[in-house]
């Protein structure tokens, strides 16, 4: 397939660009965040997360860039008014993430990294199905098998959302230097995975009728924060969950899934505080509404918790 068939397809070719190059500028030794504090004073609130789940930010932010696949981006030409300036938002999250490289040749590369947000209100993508195709672009080096009959190939590649590193293997179309692939293959493995951790935590840790949940169904329900597997990412996964149910019942059982895993929580003093700081600075960004009530429980729950020897 041609470039300009991809096009044809409504395939944008610009965003496919702009990916490339933030994956070739993840892998230069000039890289460095920007960890200046902007007007809203919430800009480096994903990166106390990032280090409380044990990596350095500067080295995820990179393996992060260097694994973004056109598809998941949205160009933000209103943010470029420097001809340096490369900016998209990822938008497979209930919140998008926000990145910005200035790419002034041969001086450093500086990145923004945090949750979209416009003077620290959060832009909460919406949840309305996309009527756009569903064949979307992906770079991948790994082939693992080819169809000269119908020109298909099997590609394989490591997909990230949040913390979550998913290998995948797709059935893909070439056209030049990238694949046209189903999104909705890559998607449901994500979906898949929060779903069945969800339900671990609902059915083998709180012992709870997970058949009274609304399970996620669009990656725009979960935030970047919910795809780990430690104590702040799951706590993040129950409030996602709890903002996703339309019912009084549906809701009542995630609120008392979320407040049963909080008060089952063994902590020390020290690590009681800085939960309760993370979750605060986490969701300083987000457009939920009663977030402040849901915090204020889960921060009085975590005053109640036991307390390990410290």
């Amino acid at each position: 397939m041609t470039r300009q068939e991809a096009e044809s397809l409504g395939i944008d070719l610009s965003t496919i660009k702009a990916c490339k190059r933030i994956r070739q500028l993840a892998k230069l030794d000039r890289l460095r965040i920007d960890e200046d504090t902007h007007r809203s004073g919430i800009n480096k609130h994903l990166f106390s997360y990032i280090e409380y789940c044990g990596y350095e930010v500067l080295e995820f932010v990179r393996m992060y860039l260097s694994r973004l696949q056109p598809y998941m981006l949205e160009r933000r030409t209103d943010q470029e008014k420097v001809d340096s300036y490369l900016c998209v938002i990822d938008t497979l999250y209930k919140v998008s993430v926000y990145i910005k490289a200035d790419t002034t040749q041969f001086e450093e590369v500086i990145v923004s990294f945090h949750e979209d947000n416009k003077r620290g209100v959060a832009r909460t993508n919406s949840l309305i199905k996309r009527s756009d195709i569903d064949t979307v672009p992906i770079f991948s080096d790994c082939i693992t098998g080819h169809s000269p009959e119908t020109e298909r190939y099997t590609v394989r590649e490591i997909f990230q959302r949040g913390l979550k590193e998913l290998p995948i293997e797709l059935s893909a179309v070439k056209c030049e230097d990238f694949f046209l692939v189903s999104r909705r293959a890559i998607e449901l493995q994500f979906i898949s995975y929060c779903n069945d951790y969800l339900r671990d935590l609902y059915t083998s840790d709180l012992d709870i009728d997970f058949s009274q949940v609304e399970i996620f169904s669009m990656l725009q329900q979960i935030s970047f924060t919910s795809y780990g597997k430690d104590t702040f990412s799951s706590i993040s996964l129950l409030i996602d969950s709890l903002t996703a149910q339309n019912d009084r019942i549906s809701k009542a059982t995630a609120d008392f899934a979320l407040t049963t895993f909080v008060r089952s929580l063994k902590l020390t003093t020290e690590q009681r505080t800085e939960l309760s700081m993370l979750l605060r600075e986490k969701f300083k960004v987000t457009a939920i509404k009663g977030i402040d009530l849901i915090l204020d429980r889960v921060t009085d729950l975590l005053l109640d918790c036991e307390i390990t020897d410290d």
